[in-house]
């Protein structure tokens, strides 16, 4: 009986692993194979977007900022902010406590996923991930937020 339950027990998690490895090796649309020309998101030289409850802005110098509601990010995970910006080349990804993007501005298109897709423009990228995450990169820093969590660096 215990041999009958062991085989079983292999046959079944070989079948998983052959099964799950099919899967697996699949390659999933990710958010940097969805890339979008910035021309449709401009106006005039600055490109406005929105991705999940973020609302950007990447400006013709590369800098790049996004608005998010109350309580979604917190810089260095102490301070409750409502807004990241990297603009200043030594400094990294910081609050500025202005307005980036413009409510209303075309949002990034999802994939069957829900991850958005990525938009570069003058330096700067930015791409939108699964859960209403999103991330921006621009002078050698770079923040995201998210449901889990701020990251600035």
């Amino acid at each position: 009986m215990r041999v009958r339950t062991i085989l079983g027990a292999a046959v079944a998690a070989t079948g998983l692993a052959v099964a799950g490895g099919a899967v697996a090796g699949a390659s999933p649309l990710r958010a940097a194979d969805l890339q979008v020309d910035p021309g449709p998101y401009l106006v005039g030289d600055t490109a406005y977007f929105s991705a999940g409850s973020a609302d950007c802005a990447i400006h013709s110098d590369g800098s790049v900022g996004c608005d998010m509601p109350p309580g979604v990010a917190h810089w260095y995970d102490i301070l409750p902010v409502t807004d990241l910006a990297i603009d200043i080349p030594f400094l990294p990804a910081h609050p500025e406590w202005i307005q980036h993007g413009r409510p209303g501005s075309p949002s990034l298109p999802s994939d069957a996923n829900g991850y958005n897709s990525t938009i570069s423009y003058a330096g700067a990228s930015c791409n939108g991930g699964g859960r209403g995450a999103i991330s921006c990169t621009s002078r050698g820093h770079s923040f995201s937020f998210g449901w889990s969590g701020t990251q600035v660096s």
